[in-house]
C-alpha cells in the first residue's frame, strides 16, 4: 500500500490544537494552533464522530475522510507535554490504492465496478454509507439521492443500529421490516462478510400508494479476516430492464440470504424477485401458486428429533428441484412451509400431482404420522403482490381442519368473502374491546347431587353497537390466527378477577375458570403475568382455575412446563375438552391437573352402549387418581341421570343454565338459585 502523503498535529485534553507540522498544514490549511480541532476542520461544536481520541481507539485505523473524499490511515498517539498534561499526536497518511474507493462515493459508483469486492454495486444507488466495524457507526455519503456536504457527513456519523431502525421505520413496508432488520443486523452483516465479499437484501417501499422494489448491497473493504469498514448501497429495482440485468448478475453469485442452506431453495425475500422475474419473462403463460406445508413440525421434532426432520425438509427441497422446469420458481419460507410458481395445469393434474409427491416423501422418510397439506391459488391476478398471493393461499390452507383427512384445497371466491369478513373483525376488535362491546359472561357449574352453583366458566361475548352478536365460533379463531387472542385472554382474566373480588367481599366466593388459548400458552410470560394480575385483587388465585385443552396439554412439552409454573403459583388446572383428542388416561399422571372436563362430544354419545362403557371407565379412573370430573354440554335429563350414576361431580350445560351476563350470574350466586332442569 503506497503512502501518498502524511501529516501530524497535536491536541490537548480539550481538543485545542498545540502544534501542526507542515504537511498537515498544507493538507488542512484551515487548522490553527490554539483553536479546537473540530471547529477548524469541520466547523462543528463537538468532537468529530470518527475521532479516535473521542472514541478511545488505540492503534492505526483506516477511515474515509469526507472532507477530501479519500481513504486515510490515522493513529492517535498519547504523549505527555509539560504545561499541557496528556496530549495526543494525530498522525495520518492518505492511502493511494484505496483513494479510488472514497473518491467515487460522493459522485459516481462506476469506478467501484473495477474492484472485485464491490462489483455487486450498480449505478442506480440512492443511498450510500460506510460503516465502521469497530465503533459500529456510519458515514452517510448519499441519502435518497442527495449528496451530503462534508460537515453534514460528520454530523450524521451516528450509530449504525439507530440509522438502520430509522431507515426501516421510514421507508420499508411493514411486511418486510423484520427481514431487513434481521439480515441488516450489524452482527449478521459482519459474520456474513467474513464468509463472502458481498451480499444483498431485497425489500419493498410504499410511495404514493405504490409498491417499489429496492435492494441493499453490502460489501466489505479488506480481507475476510481483517476488515475495518463495509459499504452499504441502496438502489431501486423498479426499472424492469435494470432488474433483469441485476437478476442475471445475482444468479451467478447468490448471497447467503437468498438461498436456504437446508433445502437449497430461494428464501422468501429472493423468491419475491425471481418469481416476479419469471412471470415477467413469460407474460403469455398462466402460473399457479402452490403451498406445501408439513403439518405440526413441532411434534415431529419432539418425536423424531431435529436431524431427521431436517433431513425431511431437505428431501422435500430435493424432490421439488427434481420436478421443476423452466416455468417453475421454488422457495422455502421456513416452519415447514414450501411454495412455488408453476405453469398452470388442470384440476386433476394439480391434485393428483400433489398427492403423488406427498406419498413419495412419506414412503422415503417412513414417518408414520407425517401429514403434508397442499393449497393452490389458480392463476392469481397479475396485479397482486407475492405477499398478497401468499396470504390468500395460506388462508385456504388454514381452512383445512386439524386432524382431518383433507390434504388439498384451492383458493376460491367464497374464501375471498371470508377473508374480507375476517379482516373486518380483526380491525374492529380493539375498538370493540375499548368500547365494552365485548363482555364476560358466565356459565354456572352445578353440583351433580345438590344442584347448587359450585363454580362457573368465563366466556367472551361480542355484542356490536347495532345490537348484532358476533359468535365466539367466528371471532375467536380469527383472533387466534392474528395473535390478538392474547389480549382477549388477558381482558377476560382480569374481568374475572374483579368478579371474584366482588363475590369474596360478599362472602360467596366460588371458582370461576378461564380458558387459556393456544396462542397464550406459548407466551413465555403468561404465568408471571396472570399471577401479577391476580395479586392486584387479593388472595383469589385458588378461585381462578385455568382451563387448558387436552390436545395442547398432552402433546406439547412447552405446555408441560407452563402447567408446572402455573401450579407453582397456586393456580388450579383443569383439563378442558377431555375426550376430543387422542390422549391416554395414563398421560394425566405426569401433569398437575386436578380436574377433568369431559368434552361435549363424549356426552353426546350417551345412550350408546360402547360410549357409556368408555365414559364409566374414564370417570372411575379419574376418581381413583383423586381428580374431580366435570361434564360440559349436558342438555337433557337422560344425560344428567347417567352422569350422576357414574359419579360425575359437576354438571355444566343448557340442561341447567345457559351462559348469562355478570348481573344475572351474581344474582344467581347471591340468591343460591338451584339449577333449572325441568
Amino acid at each position: 500500500m503506497e503512502n501518498v502523503s502524511s501529516g501530524c498535529y497535536v491536541i490537548d485534553e480539550d481538543y485545542n490544537v498545540i502544534s501542526v507540522n507542515d504537511t498537515a498544514k498544507k493538507i488542512y490549511p484551515q487548522i490553527e494552533v490554539g483553536k479546537k480541532c473540530y471547529r477548524c476542520l469541520s466547523d462543528i461544536d463537538e468532537p468529530c464522530g470518527p475521532c479516535p481520541v473521542h472514541n478511545g481507539i488505540k492503534g492505526p485505523r483506516t477511515y474515509c475522510d469526507p472532507i477530501r473524499n479519500i481513504m486515510e490511515s490515522v493513529d492517535a498517539v498519547e504523549i505527555p507535554i509539560d504545561g499541557h498534561g496528556t496530549c495526543h499526536a494525530l498522525v495520518f497518511s492518505t492511502v493511494g490504492s484505496d483513494a479510488k474507493i472514497a473518491a467515487t462515493l460522493p459522485t459516481s459508483v462506476d469506478d467501484l465496478r473495477d474492484l472485485a469486492y464491490i462489483k455487486a454495486f450498480t449505478s442506480d444507488l440512492l443511498t450510500v454509507l460506510l460503516v465502521d466495524v469497530n465503533s459500529k457507526k456510519c458515514f452517510v455519503y448519499r441519502d435518497n439521492g442527495a449528496q451530503q456536504k462534508p460537515e453534514d457527513i460528520f454530523r450524521q456519523y451516528n450509530s449504525y443500529h439507530d440509522y438502520l431502525e430509522t431507515y426501516v421505520k421510514e421507508h420499508v413496508i411493514e411486511e418486510d421490516r423484520y427481514t431487513v432488520l434481521e439480515n441488516g443486523n450489524f452482527d449478521h452483516i459482519v459474520d456474513t462478510l467474513k464468509k463472502r465479499e458481498s451480499f444483498m437484501i431485497h425489500f419493498r417501499t410504499m410511495q404514493d400508494h405504490n409498491i417499489h422494489y429496492y435492494n441493499t448491497k453490502i460489501v466489505r473493504i479488506g480481507h475476510a479476516d481483517d476488515f475495518d469498514n463495509f459499504i452499504i448501497g441502496i438502489g431501486c429495482e423498479d426499472d424492469s430492464v435494470a432488474m433483469m440485468r441485476e437478476m442475471n448478475e445475482l444468479e451467478k453469485n447468490l448471497s447467503l440470504v437468498e438461498v436456504d442452506t437446508l433445502t437449497h431453495l430461494y428464501t422468501k425475500e429472493a423468491f419475491r424477485i425471481y418469481g416476479e422475474k419469471m412471470r415477467h419473462e413469460y407474460p403469455d403463460i398462466d402460473f399457479d401458486f402452490c403451498v406445501l406445508k408439513v403439518d405440526d413440525l413441532t411434534s415431529l421434532n419432539i418425536q423424531y428429533g431435529t436431524i431427521k426432520v431436517d433431513n425431511l425438509l431437505s428431501l422435500i427441497g430435493q424432490g421439488l428441484i427434481a420436478a421443476k422446469n423452466e416455468y417453475t420458481c421454488l422457495t422455502y419460507m421456513g416452519s415447514g412451509v414450501f411454495a412455488c410458481y408453476r405453469k398452470t395445469m388442470s384440476y386433476d393434474e394439480r391434485k393428483n400431482g400433489c398427492a403423488q409427491f406427498a406419498e413419495l416423501i412419506k414412503e422415503e422418510t417412513n414417518m408414520r404420522n407425517l401429514s403434508i397439506k397442499w393449497s393452490v391459488y389458480v392463476t392469481p391476478r397479475k396485479e397482486l403482490t407475492v405477499d398478497e398471493i401468499i396470504e390468500k393461499t395460506n388462508y385456504a390452507l388454514s381452512t383445512i381442519r386439524a386432524n382431518s383427512n383433507q390434504d388439498y384445497v384451492e383458493f376460491d371466491q367464497k374464501m375471498v368473502d371470508q377473508m374480507e369478513e375476517e379482516k373486518r373483525i380483526e380491525n374492529i376488535f380493539e375498538i370493540a374491546l375499548k368500547n365494552h362491546e365485548i363482555s364476560v359472561w358466565y356459565q354456572p357449574k352445578y353440583d351433580s347431587h345438590t344442584k347448587e352453583i359450585v363454580g362457573a366458566e368465563a366466556l367472551a361475548r361480542w355484542k356490536q353497537k347495532d345490537g348484532k352478536m358476533i359468535s365466539p365460533g367466528e371471532f375467536i379463531p380469527i383472533l387466534e390466527k392474528s395473535g390478538k387472542i392474547r389480549k382477549l385472554d388477558g381482558y377476560v382474566f382480569e374481568e374475572v378477577c374483579k368478579m371474584e373480588m366482588k363475590l369474596l367481599e360478599e362472602g360467596h366466593a366460588l371458582p370461576i375458570s378461564v380458558n387459556l388459548s393456544r396462542v397464550s400458552v406459548y407466551d413465555d410470560n403468561v404465568a408471571d403475568a396472570y399471577y401479577d394480575i391476580a395479586m392486584k385483587y387479593g388472595n383469589i388465585i385458588k378461585h381462578l382455575p385455568i382451563e387448558i385443552t387436552e390436545s395442547a396439554a398432552v402433546s406439547d412439552v412447552k405446555i408441560h412446563k407452563l402447567a408446572q409454573e402455573l401450579s407453582k403459583y397456586g393456580f388450579i388446572l383443569h383439563m378442558d375438552d377431555f375426550g376430543a383428542g387422542f390422549s391416554t388416561l395414563a398421560a394425566l399422571e405426569t401433569l398437575p391437573f386436578t380436574t377433568l372436563k369431559l368434552d361435549k362430544s363424549l356426552v353426546d354419545l350417551i345412550g350408546k352402549k360402547d360410549a357409556e362403557a368408555l365414559l364409566k371407565h374414564t370417570v372411575a379412573y379419574a376418581k381413583e387418581t383423586g381428580k374431580c370430573v366435570v361434564a360440559e354440554g349436558v342438555e337433557n335429563k337422560g344425560q344428567y341421570d347417567f352422569l350422576v350414576q357414574i359419579g360425575c361431580d359437576m354438571i355444566q350445560g343448557f340442561y341447567f343454565a345457559k351462559p348469562m351476563d355478570e348481573n344475572m350470574f351474581e344474582k344467581c350466586v347471591l340468591e343460591k338459585v338451584v339449577g333449572i332442569h325441568e
